[in-house]
């Protein structure tokens, strides 16, 4: 780059430099109130020099001090209304004026007096000045922040006003203090006629009662509420808000969010048909098995049976083919098993949970039991295949992961619901994963027990300390279910 193309950069100059320093102190020459002043002071000045010259005044007597008394009046003058720049240069010019007939007109102790007399009346102009600065400050900064207040305010009111979602304004006690037009079209009434009245049902109580159960007031995005007039699902958000007065606010957006419900629901629907689908394919497949070849290898077996008397003792082709056939039968009854247990439609949970325990403890020697509380009773058919499908996956998580020795498989029968909790005593998982974390992983087994839990209408929890194990509980709140027998441990 060439020297003329390249910035040049020109430092402030020194008068520059002193214009800035001394800008607060500009006097107001612009405004002819200031010039006014101005001529002021010269009059007195002239008329004090008149006076004395001219021996009106009677000299050595305490009146001497009052022609310069009076330039108290210009200089109070320009300090209320030009501040400490238009009072300073006041009493500048003031003492200028007056230091000629101070030195020409008096000695000794007028001088004195005079000049005394002179510092009294600048140190009043700065003083006062400065006040009336500090005053003119304060109203100032108090002017612009209430412009900001009212702008902030007017632009809060449009976006209020023009927002699609309708966000209403509650007080404490749940009643309508102000809400905007798209939640006057909602509830299709005036705004004026939602102010000072509560949410109409079942809208209201639930927000309200959701905002009670939260500390502060405040509430994050809760279950989706249906408006029966419409049909329309509502999502609220609510935030506490706390005017200058200390009163409490609640400040409540309402989310249409009928589309992504129907959608959710769609999707919900397509996944527990997907389930009973693959369980009802799995049932099919087990019988079959059952049916089919294991019926066969259990006659293939007593048909070497029979052919095994009719042979030369010694001959062990025979004893090789039964053992094979009876490991193929055991294999596929096992598989057969696997895909849906017999046991659970016929004896119910309990013993379902029994057997899987059984089974896992002799095929990988952790010890796993199961302790039951509660009055036992039969689930709905769903709920028990969940629940059991959840251990069966807990278990899987066991045997491949957590390098436990022991886990234990707890089911409780409430007056509120059944409880299925499993615990393990090994490496734990701290922390345990999130949602997109296992995807991202592959890991899907945590996800489908989540998702199986809540397609059954109950929640799924899990918790974990390092080296402590871990905990899976699912909780299932609602079912419909017949007493049987008190169980045993």
């Amino acid at each position: 780059m060439s020297a003329a193309a390249r910035p040049r950069w020109s430092r402030p100059s020194a008068l520059a430099l002193v214009q800035k320093a001394f800008s607060p102190l500009r006097p107001p020459v612009e405004r002819y109130e200031f010039w006014a002043v101005q001529v002021l002071v010269v009059a007195i000045a002239l008329v004090h020099s008149w006076l004395e010259a001219s021996h009106t005044l009677d000299a050595h007597t305490p009146i001497y001090l009052v022609p310069t008394s009076l330039f108290l009046v210009p200089i109070l003058y320009a300090a209320l209304n030009f501040g400490l720049h238009g009072s300073a240069l006041t009493a500048v010019w003031c003492a200028a004026l007056s230091v000629p007939n101070i030195l020409l007109l008096h000695d000794g102790l007028e001088q004195w007096g005079e000049l005394l007399q002179l510092g009294w009346l600048s140190a009043t102009a700065v003083f006062v000045g400065s006040r009336v600065d500090r005053e003119r400050t304060s109203r100032l900064d108090a002017e612009r922040r209430e412009d900001d207040r009212r702008i902030s305010e007017e632009r809060y009111r449009a976006i209020y006003d023009t927002v699609s979602e309708p966000i209403v304004l509650l007080d404490d006690e749940g009643r309508v203090e102000e809400a905007n037009a798209a939640a006057a079209e909602m509830f299709s009434r005036p705004v004026a006629d939602l102010r000072g009245h509560p949410l109409p049902a079942p809208l209201g109580p639930s927000i309200m009662a959701s905002l009670r159960t939260r500390p502060g007031g405040g509430s994050d995005a809760s279950d989706p509420i249906r408006l029966p007039k419409t049909g329309a699902w509502i999502e609220p958000i609510g935030a506490a808000i706390t005017d200058p007065l200390g009163r409490a606010h609640v400040q409540i957006v309402l989310r249409d969010v009928t589309a992504q419900h129907e959608r959710e629901r769609g999707l919900e629907g397509i996944a527990r048909q997907t389930l009973a689908a693959r369980e009802a394919e799995q049932r099919r497949i087990a019988r079959e098995l059952h049916d089919g070849p294991v019926q066969s290898l259990v006659l293939l077996v007593r048909k070497l049976d029979g052919l095994e008397a009719l042979v030369p003792a010694g001959t062990t082709t025979l004893g090789d083919a039964r053992a094979i056939a009876e490991s193929v039968t055991d294999e596929l009854r096992r598989v057969s098993r696997d895909l849906r247990p017999s046991i659970l439609d016929d004896l119910g949970l309990p013993a379902a949970l029994q057997s899987l325990s059984h089974v896992f403890t002799g095929r990988t020697g952790v010890k796993a039991r199961v302790v039951l509380s509660g009055r036992s009773r039969r689930l709905s058919t769903e709920l028990e295949l969940t629940l059991l499908r959840i251990a069966e996956e807990a278990l899987r998580n066991v045997e491949r992961h957590s390098g436990a020795a022991n886990v234990v498989l707890r089911l409780a029968f409430t007056a509120k619901g059944t409880r299925l909790m499993i615990a393990d005593d090994g490496e734990g998982m701290e922390p345990i994963p999130s949602p997109s974390e296992l995807l991202s992983s592959n890991r899907f087994g945590l996800i489908g027990m989540e998702e199986r839990a809540r397609l059954a209408g109950a929640t799924l929890s899990l918790r974990s300390r390092p080296h402590d194990g871990l905990v899976v509980e699912v909780d299932a709140r609602t079912e419909g279910s017949m007493p049987e027998a008190e169980a045993a441990s």
